[in-house]
């Protein structure tokens, strides 16, 4: 097994505040392993350890066999690329400009700039824009910008720090997508993200964080094996009404494989007989008036991070536009 990344108990205090307790963790050559929890969860602090830019208080961490407190001093830090979530551009330089002097930073040669430069213009949709100052570019070019310009030094080991925060849907679909080529092409990508549905599109393993602990780490057909299962109902109430979680108290005495999450007026529901508990639901008119929308759906990352973390979100409104894994403000990672 080819590791880049090793971490066994990484922990990082700040005054009284504890951003990550005793993380142990490894990253295979290859893999685009994530770092998933809501904000606060301690992602963006593990980045910053790994990359030689904080200091462990305590446990220990190598990257691509260097300690993390000698990566910046040694040679290898040239096989590496950190993307943080601020915009990596000047932003008075044109597209071409940043991109050329990011190589020139690095060492390159005229002939290896002349290489590499139209390639990754290419191959993050920049063509027709290399003259634009970065300034004009949209969010969402602004970022693959930072990627391509990341990508100059061919790094063995790229980090992006939830690199679709703030694009818009369009945007971070064809981010998705470079990424995706990246991952293919064999580069070896540590990605932080508070997003289930990037992270279950994307990621080779996952580690999920909640209060600067490991909840748990494994694939992504692992983990809802694990933790959901393939199939859950979701049930939707019109209102805030605790006679439907009555109903599943009293089922689960007979039903010793029910389980149920609750986030305000939305069940995810569990069961070795999800169809009967359906139809069963279906047939109290008593409960039904209360229903906007019930439904068997496949079991994804998202139910198997409620599963894990029920405990954070008991009094969170669940929405097509605020799901639990963007909850938790204040980033303190």
């Amino acid at each position: 097994m080819d590791l880049v990344i090793e971490c066994k108990n990484l922990t990082k205090k700040f005054e009284n505040f504890t951003a990550v307790r005793k993380v142990s963790f490894s990253v295979e050559k290859g893999e685009l392993f994530t770092l998933l929890g809501p904000n606060g969860a301690g992602k963006t602090t593990i980045v910053k350890l790994l990359t030689g830019q904080l200091r462990a208080t305590s446990g220990s961490a190598k990257v691509l066999d260097v300690n993390i407190n000698d990566i910046l001093k040694s040679d290898k830090k040239y096989l590496l690329s950190y993307v943080p979530q601020e915009q990596l551009i000047w932003e008075d330089l044109t597209v071409l400009e940043n991109i050329t002097l990011m190589g020139k930073l690095y060492g390159l040669k005229k002939q290896e700039l002349d290489k590499k430069i139209p390639k990754l213009i290419s191959d993050f949709g920049l063509a027709g824009h290399e003259k634009k100052r970065a300034e004009k570019l949209s969010g969402g070019m602004k970022r693959k910008l930072s990627i391509a310009m990341a990508l100059m030094n061919d790094p063995l080991l790229l980090f992006l720090d939830e690199p679709t925060t703030g694009l818009d849907v369009h945007a971070r679909t064809l981010l998705m997508e470079d990424l995706k080529r990246l991952k293919a092409a064999g580069t070896t990508i540590v990605l932080t993200t508070h997003l289930m549905e990037e992270a279950e599109a994307l990621s080779s393993r996952v580690l999920i964080l909640s209060q600067g602990k490991i909840v748990s780490i494994g694939s992504i057909e692992d983990l809802i094996a694990e933790h959901v299962g393939e199939k859950v109902l979701q049930v939707g109430l019109t209102k805030d009404s605790d006679e439907f979680e009555v109903y599943l108290k009293t089922k689960r005495k007979t039903d010793s494989d029910l389980d149920y999450v609750r986030i305000k007026d939305t069940f995810f529901i569990k069961s070795g007989i999800l169809t009967e508990l359906m139809d069963d639901i279906m047939k109290n008119e008593s409960l039904m008036e209360d229903i906007m929308e019930i439904n068997i759906k496949r079991g994804g990352l998202k139910e198997t991070f409620l599963f894990m973390t029920r405990e954070l979100y008991d009094d969170v409104v669940l929405s097509s536009e605020e799901t639990p894994e963007t909850i938790k403000e204040g980033e303190g990672e």
